[in-house]
């Protein structure tokens, strides 16, 4: 049996797991913890499943026998960052060293006095929320540095992210293959309120039809008597924090019914089990597929379709944004240089054209993928043209405007662009290699909306 007790008193926001298998001494312990936050009370039979589903910080064992030190190796085999806090009997004196030795954070005697082991808990609670916040920050600032972009088109896509994060609004990502949909949808899980829970992430298209439900929903068998075995989805996973449906076109028909089911009650029903469990999680979906077509090709439930897209982002191809290719060129090499400890210091000039000229049907992931051979490849310190291994690939006829003004518009932006880039954003050598006055460039810089 698992209960929850949950407090708005606590300034920690802590969850807190309580083992123990003594009933009365179950509620002084949970009476006493009540006002640090969110206290799940669990017994020793319930405690790993309690564990998976809840996710506590700290975790205090009411009455440490021997038996229970195997138990402490488990919680700790799920995540070795869990705090455990074990009270010992005079009786029991002699696990207080293997508790030690496994990992346990602190063993005290049963006998302390309330407020001396409230104590001791808010410490164990201090120490984990220090650990989990130095782990995100490191975390975030390592995917932070990952999605690049000076353009216009990324700066007005990250204004709309940052405002997107503060919401539970339900959110579609729509962005071909490599563009980073998943780098924004993680975005919008760090920059918001729920950044300190879970975000977890389920690539529709790489789980096959007949497990994806269990993976979402979770599933339930056993008995009283035998024992229940409950497997928690990814639903309940994100309780609290973030869920991310990739490639979510590919989810199959009779699966969208339910998923359709649980956005409008917010209730996991396991595969299963008898009772509906209460979920509060925000969605974020991703596709590379045209969700009109495959709602009029009857492949996709409009009703859903709606559901998940109340804001939809587009992220614009590379090849639609040349403006960031250099950028994101020289950020991936100085990435792989310093980690590969190579002393590459740059592109050669014909380099810089054949980036420039490419197309990039594979967008980010290719571009990455391609300066990270280059660096591994490249005999010279400077990465020439071979080193990249361009393959000549036909431009696609994109639906470019055929009104010679918007030709001629197109392809005087995609030379300004291109000079600044070769110049690094030298406006005297700009204006040279573009034959213009310095007004006159600044002139076009402006027109199209330019990064100097």
């Amino acid at each position: 049996m698992v209960d929850t007790i949950r407090s708005d008193a606590s300034s920690l926001q802590q969850t807190l797991l309580i083992i123990e298998d003594d009933p009365e001494n179950l509620r002084r312990l949970g009476r006493l913890l009540e006002d640090m936050g969110t206290v799940v009370t669990s017994s020793r039979f319930d405690a790993i499943s309690a564990l998976r589903h809840h996710q506590p910080h700290v975790i205090v064992m009411g009455d440490l026998v021997m038996a229970d030190l195997t138990l402490i190796s488990d919680i700790l085999a799920l995540d070795k960052k869990n705090k455990i806090l074990a009270l010992v009997g005079n009786e029991n004196t002699q696990t207080v060293q293997p508790a030690f030795e496994l990992g346990a954070f602190d063993v005290v005697g049963r006998e302390l006095n309330d407020p001396l082991l409230k104590l001791v808990v808010k410490r164990a609670a201090h120490v984990a929320k220090v650990e989990k916040d130095l782990a995100r920050l490191s975390k975030q600032e390592k995917r932070e540095d990952q999605f690049v972009g000076n353009s216009s088109q990324v700066l007005q896509l990250m204004r709309m992210v940052d405002r997107v994060a503060l919401t539970d609004v339900n959110t579609l990502i729509v962005g071909e293959s490599g563009t980073g949909k998943g780098l924004l949808a993680r975005a919008t899980h760090d920059k918001g309120p729920r950044r300190e829970a879970p975000f977890i992430a389920i690539n529709c298209a790489s789980v096959p039809d007949h497990l994806l439900e269990a993976e979402l929903f979770g599933t339930e068998s056993g008995s009283a008597s035998e024992g229940y075995r409950v497997t928690v989805g990814k639903i309940e996973a994100a309780e609290g924090g973030t869920l991310f449906l990739d490639e979510i076109g590919d989810m199959p028909l009779a699966l969208q019914s339910k998923l359709l089911r649980f956005m409008q009650e917010r209730m996991v029903n396991r595969i299963g089990g008898q009772q509906p469990i209460p979920v509060d999680v925000k969605i974020v979906s991703a596709t590379y597929q045209d969700m009109g077509s495959r709602v009029a090709e009857k492949r996709f439930r409009e009703d859903l379709f709606y559901r998940i897209g109340e804001v939809t982002i587009h992220i614009p191809a590379l090849r639609e944004r040349p403006d960031d290719i250099m950028l994101l060129a020289k950020t991936f090499l100085n990435e792989f240089s310093h980690s590969m400890n190579r002393n590459i210091l740059g592109f050669t000039e014909d380099a810089i054209e054949a980036l420039l000229e490419h197309p990039w049907p594979g967008n980010v992931r290719e571009l990455q993928n391609k300066v990270k051979s280059a660096v591994i490849l490249a005999d010279g310190n400077k990465i020439a043209t071979a080193d990249l291994m361009l393959t000549k690939e036909q431009k696609k006829d994109s639906g470019l405007p055929l009104n010679l003004r918007q030709v001629r518009e197109e392809a005087e932006r995609h030379a300004v662009s291109r000079a600044l880039l070769r110049a690094e954003g030298n406006m005297s050598q700009t204006a040279n290699l573009l034959g213009v006055s310095r007004p006159t460039l600044y002139t076009l810089i402006d027109k199209y909306s330019l990064q100097r």
